[in-house]
């Protein structure tokens, strides 16, 4: 289902869009969101129609979300999407309906009974779906049982209510969810030593607070034995209201050495993740993670805070959580910043994969970085060697302390910059106002850039006045360990900026990789010295690209084709699956991706295009099209490549190309691609036979699950291309509703609802 605004969105007043989801006889609904587009200022804003509870996302908050919602009780949601007044292409679709079900179980204890009893432990959560406990420890991160992590841990819940009488759970208000972000774990499964994870959620949507900061509450951990008690407090199964609700029971200690604390303290399953408690202190000893005591004997047992790796993980050698925000006050320009010995005030970033290197003289792999400094006798660069540590694909990010512009009234950022080495990734500079918001790109280079230094001369007049400007410099590494990145000289000053003549893209500098499951041919050639990139027949290939698409993002490019065929297009993504709102369409018979350029008529033509006036956001890649599904016998070639910010010498300024188009918002196709593309169920409702339609030209292998209402499986079919003729007698498919998953080998998923009468 797509959500989106009617029509043109006014400049001057905002538009409501509102939208009702049910699932009769649900115990809560959770929505999967794909091709968002909340803009700049434009909410979404989920409420449930039980209790009232209600969450509303903004363009970063749905990122940390992962284009999903919290967990909304009762069966029935309603949706109302704000678009903010002069802002276009605001919408989503719903991808998914997660619908909750009663899920019986089983429970077990140590001894004869079950002696657990409600708790209240503020510091301590419920990870959902996986139904696992995990804890807050006092520098703000969180520990469950390493088995609990993997992608069905998605968020943890605190304030957990208690449940149905049918055992369904309840979930808190969306104010007590909050998306899990990355693990650290040493998890194989058969070795219970490794069987501890510590991970960190992103501030709460509504409140913007951490865990931490809501709860109120942590749990010191330390090294030391436990006394003879241990107190074991989580999320364990049950019947009735209690299941998956916090309960407590404390318990004679069996042992200890330095791996294991076992304990006869009542767990279930649902515990595991349980911080251990030493009774005597209150202190967390380690991480309850396995089940073992029977009626007659046996332990609970989990694992002590002494293994190594997993105290290291914690970060509890006295060290503050890491942050990203800027410090200090740089308020004397022209600030001037070498890196000699040390990077100054500047700092390292606390999520990304590698450091950047304080070096002198050349660098220690041969022929990928300078012979020496700029200026004075060091610089800095990011080390690309090793094999899963330095490339591929890895990230390093150096934080400025913060700048304060009032004096400016036109600040300028320039720098020496070295990028050599025939896998060389991407340098990007960003910036962000108060340590808040999104970061904007403000240069970037991907690539070889020859072999000696280049200088970097960059306008910040948009930041000019501004009291807390933060910049960071963001290398992702190429796809081997011949791609050192290297800056010195660094300055901020007053001044004016002299625009750039941008340069083309070089296809040499890159790896042509193909896209998603579309690329059916594979054929290309590189042309022209490396100016053009020829595509043949069915072919999609995209170029590893690290690149910020902002309001002031252009591409430029020269396009030719031999003949027409379904879809040919460019367009950014961030990850390799089809967002066909990010493709801009230049030719082509099918009416896909978003089409206000799709006007090729012969020969070779030109199009300039303002990319930030139909989407922004952090892209990984550069997408080529040249779709023809129905054979071979046709190239498109792309050449002269070239994306800038803005302008860029003699070429048009963004804000000139935006006031020129015709229609300032996306003209979207509606006919989709891949092997799911065009899929239908005719009729709907059905007496008994129906038909499932695909694609003709699917590429994968294509599966369809027909589900009751309430997720019991009824069949599974293997599906063949074109019209599959479906009889629901046969299924033993009686009157009511039904809803078939369909699968695609290529990773392709979606969800019908079929109505029998």
């Amino acid at each position: 289902m797509e959500i989106k605004p009617d029509g043109n969105q006014s400049k001057n007043s905002s538009q409501i869009v509102t939208e009702t989801i049910s699932e009769k006889g649900a115990t809560w609904l959770r929505l999967f969101l794909k091709d968002v587009n909340l803009g700049n200022k434009s909410t979404l804003t989920i409420t449930s129609a039980l209790d009232g509870a209600t969450q509303t996302l903004t363009s970063k908050t749905i990122k940390e979300w992962k284009n999903s919602t919290a967990y909304f009780n009762g069966d029935k949601i309603t949706l109302k999407l704000t678009v903010a007044p002069g802002e276009a292409a605001i919408g989503f679709t719903i991808h998914e309906v997660g619908v909750g079900e009663n899920d019986p179980g089983s429970k077990s204890q140590c001894g004869s009974t079950d002696d657990r009893v409600d708790s209240t432990d503020d510091a301590i959560g419920r990870i959902v779906p996986i139904g696992c406990t995990g804890w807050i420890i006092t520098n703000g991160r969180l520990v469950t049982a390493g088995h609990c992590v993997g992608n069905r841990a998605q968020l943890i819940e605190f304030n957990v209510p208690k449940s149905n009488p049918d055992r369904t759970i309840v979930h808190p208000g969306p104010e007590d969810q909050y998306p899990i972000g990355n693990f650290v774990t040493n998890f194989v499964r058969g070795r219970p030593e490794t069987d501890w994870a510590v991970f960190t959620a992103s501030a709460n949507s509504q409140t913007g607070q951490t865990p931490i900061q809501a709860q109120g509450k942590s749990f010191n951990v330390v090294r030391s034995a436990p006394g003879n008690n241990i107190t074991i407090t989580g999320f364990g199964t049950d019947t009735g209201i209690d299941n998956q609700t916090q309960q407590t029971h404390t318990g004679p200690l069996s042992s200890v050495d330095n791996t294991f604390v076992r304990y006869r303290t009542d767990t279930t399953g649902g515990n595991s993740g349980s911080p251990i408690i030493d009774a005597a202190t209150g202190n967390a000893v380690g991480v309850h993670a396995y089940g073992g005591c029977s009626g007659s004997g046996g332990s609970n047992f989990g694992e002590r805070a002494t293994i190594p790796d997993f105290w290291d993980a914690m970060g509890l050698d006295g060290n503050p959580p890491p942050t990203d925000e800027c410090t200090g006050d740089i308020a004397s320009f022209p600030y001037n910043e070498s890196f000699e010995g040390n990077i100054g005030d500047w700092k390292q970033a606390s999520g990304d994969d590698l450091d950047w290197t304080v070096n002198s003289n050349g660098t220690p792999s041969n022929g990928t970085g300078p012979s020496g400094a700029v200026d004075g006798n060091s610089y800095i660069y990011v080390e690309a060697s090793g094999n899963g540590t330095g490339f591929p694909s890895k990230r390093a990010i150096l934080n400025s302390p913060c700048l304060n512009f009032t004096s400016l009234t036109t600040p300028k950022l320039s720098f020496q910059y070295h990028m050599i080495g025939n896998a060389v990734g991407t340098l990007t500079v960003e910036a962000r106002t108060n340590n808040t918001g999104s970061w904007s790109s403000v240069f970037t280079k991907s690539g070889a850039q020859g072999t000696d230094w280049n200088a970097a001369d960059i306008d910040l007049s948009s930041y000019a006045g501004n009291a807390s400007v933060q910049l960071r410099l963001n290398v992702v590494t190429g796809s081997s360990w011949q791609g050192d990145i290297t800056i010195d000289a660094l300055n901020i000053s007053n001044g004016t900026v002299t625009p750039p003549v941008c340069t083309a893209l070089d296809f040499n500098d890159f790896t042509i990789t193909a896209f998603s499951n579309q690329d059916s041919a594979g054929n290309f050639s590189i042309q022209s010295g490396g100016a053009a990139l020829s595509l043949q027949n069915n072919t999609w290939k995209y170029i590893a690209m690290n690149y910020t698409v902002t309001a002031n993002t252009v591409i430029e490019f020269d396009f030719s084709s031999t003949s027409e065929g379904e879809i040919h297009g460019v367009g950014f993504e961030n990850d390799n699956t089809l967002t066909s709102t990010r493709y801009f369409k230049v030719h082509g018979t099918q009416n896909y991706g978003v089409t206000n350029f799709d006007d090729y008529a012969s020969g070779t033509k030109k199009y300039v295009i303002p990319v930030g006036n139909f989407y922004t956001g952090s892209m990984d890649r550069l997408v080529f099209i040249n779709d023809n599904d129905a054979g071979s016998g046709n190239t498109s070639v792309f050449s002269n490549v070239k994306i800038y910010e803005g302008s860029c010498g003699r070429s048009a300024t963004s804000e000139s190309l935006i006031a020129q188009l015709e229609s300032v918002s996306p003209i979207l196709g509606d006919e989709n691609e891949g092997d799911l593309a065009g899929l239908s169920i005719k009729p709907n409702p059905a007496k008994d036979v129906f038909s499932l339609h695909l694609n003709q030209y699917i590429k994968g292998n294509v599966t369809a699950t027909i589900y009751t209402i309430l997720g019991s499986k009824k069949a599974r079919i293997n599906m063949q291309p074109g019209i599959n003729t479906i009889s629901a007698r046969n299924l033993s498919l009686g009157k009511g509703i039904y809803l078939i998953k369909i699968d695609s080998s290529t990773g392709e998923s979606a969800t019908k609802k079929l109505i029998v009468n």
